[in-house]
């Protein structure tokens, strides 16, 4: 019997989700074309309008090839399972053009997640794979390339669960929790490493915005940028047992950017933290008050105001950290620091709590609060941070400082705040230091 060409499709495209009642499994569609990669996105999409509502959408253990962007928002009491790998495509000319603009800082994201009571649960090693490298390469280290897509974000989301969520070689940020509460990200792992020299810049390993009760419990984070940054008007958010790896460790920030749109995150706790040879380790960077015109994505900005408050960073180990803490208030004002005191954003109630280990250099902590709002209650309690070289016995090289920085400015209530300051901070002090104060 000959089939015709349209039921050869629709046999197609039916073996590629099969379903079983309120389940839906997903096969690649190169099981049906002699393992010719074919974009699985349609018949992705298709799986999630059937099953996801109610229902289960089951990754079966193959690798799926995502082509084109996906909306699987709305979602309602839907469990996904990921057995096998979500390989993405290296056509940057698509991803650039077709992404999903999410708002901040004009970002775009490929896969835009979420809805009402949902679980994403990663099995047996599936993962996704962003393919990041042909990105990696195509942009040389610079910053906020336009275009450049959020792996994975979860948008106007309530009571999600997130369980070995895995994410290799993300293509931006891996992860993104943008409007969205009562989300919960467990045994979580990213890893963004260029094989060829060109840093990974901006693949942060989680970022949020716009977002309430959030947990991050359990995480590695390998990457060049951001390890955990909690960005504006994110509140009661705890962040327990993490590993940063490379990078720039855990921070609030960069928040203040935009002066139409204030910031406020509140009763952030990020406990139990590890941070091994980062450039920072837990720090909070704010825009200045003064407006800074870049042509770049994302980088203008400033003037933006609000309020930090409520945060601690405890149980701390770390590793080689070129600056393990800091807070700047103009931390993109560049060298000349234009503005630092002018910005219109307050930091209050900040904790660092038994955090213990060792620095690249001779600095331990840079804090310049804005003379605009100089920052109550910031306190130190049971720091120790040590220099490589002072461990070893060893002179730091280059400079006549033989001893660790701990420099401070305009915050109130100083000889109350357990910090040992032995410097006044400069105005400007960046967040990538690279050798010892001189």
């Amino acid at each position: 019997m000959r089939c015709s060409p349209v039921l050869l499709l629709a046999t197609l495209v039916a073996g590629s989700v099969r379903q079983k009642g309120n389940r839906c499994e997903l096969y690649p569609e190169s099981l049906d074309h002699g393992g010719k990669p074919v974009d699985d996105v349609p018949s992705i999409l298709d799986a999630f309008k059937r099953c996801g509502k109610d229902g289960t959408v089951v990754f079966t253990k193959n690798t799926f090839n995502i082509g084109s962007v996906m909306n699987t928002t709305n979602l309602v009491n839907c469990d996904v399972e990921l057995h096998g790998t979500l390989k993405y495509s290296t056509d940057i000319a698509y991803w650039r053009l077709k992404s999903y603009p999410v708002i901040y800082q004009n970002h775009t994201t490929a896969w835009l997640f979420g809805g009402t009571n949902v679980t994403f649960k990663g099995v047996d090693g599936g993962h996704i794979d962003g393919s990041g490298q042909a990105w990696y390469t195509f942009n040389r280290g610079k910053g906020n390339m336009p275009g450049r897509p959020i792996q994975i974000t979860v948008f106007n989301s309530t009571n999600v669960w997130m369980d070995h969520l895995r994410i290799v070689q993300p293509i931006f940020w891996a992860s993104f929790v943008w409007q969205s509460k009562n989300v919960s990200i467990v045994n979580y792992y990213s890893n963004a490493t260029s094989t060829d020299g060109n840093s990974t810049t901006n693949t942060d390993g989680f970022d949020s915005w716009n977002s309430e009760n959030l947990l991050i419990h359990n995480a590695t984070v390998h990457t060049d940028d951001d390890c955990i940054a909690v960005k504006g008007n994110t509140t009661n958010m705890l962040i327990k047992n993490v590993t940063c790896i490379n990078g720039a460790g855990t921070t609030i920030g960069s928040i203040g950017q935009y002066p139409d749109m204030p910031d406020y995150v509140s009763n952030i706790v990020f406990d139990n933290i590890t941070c091994i040879s980062t450039s920072g380790c837990a720090y909070i960077k704010t825009w200045q008050g003064d407006y800074l015109n870049k042509t770049t994505n994302g980088d203008g900005g400033g003037g933006g105001g609000g309020r930090v408050k409520n945060v601690t960073f405890q149980n701390y180990r770390f590793k080689n950290v070129a600056l393990p803490i800091q807070i700047s208030q103009c931390i993109y004002a560049g060298e000349g620091g234009h503005g630092c005191n002018t910005s219109k954003l307050a930091i209050e109630d900040v904790r660092w709590v038994n955090y213990t280990g060792t620095s690249r250099y001779n600095i331990g902590a840079s804090i310049y609060c804005s003379a605009l709002h100089p920052c109550p209650g910031i306190k130190f309690e049971n720091v120790n941070i040590t220099g490589i070289n002072a461990t070893l016995g060893l002179p730091y090289w280059n400079t006549k400082i033989q001893y660790e920085v701990f420099q401070c400015a305009n915050i109130l209530g100083q000889k109350c705040s357990g910090i040992g300051c032995n410097r006044v901070a400069p105005e400007f002090f960046s967040q990538t230091v690279r050798k010892n104060i001189q």
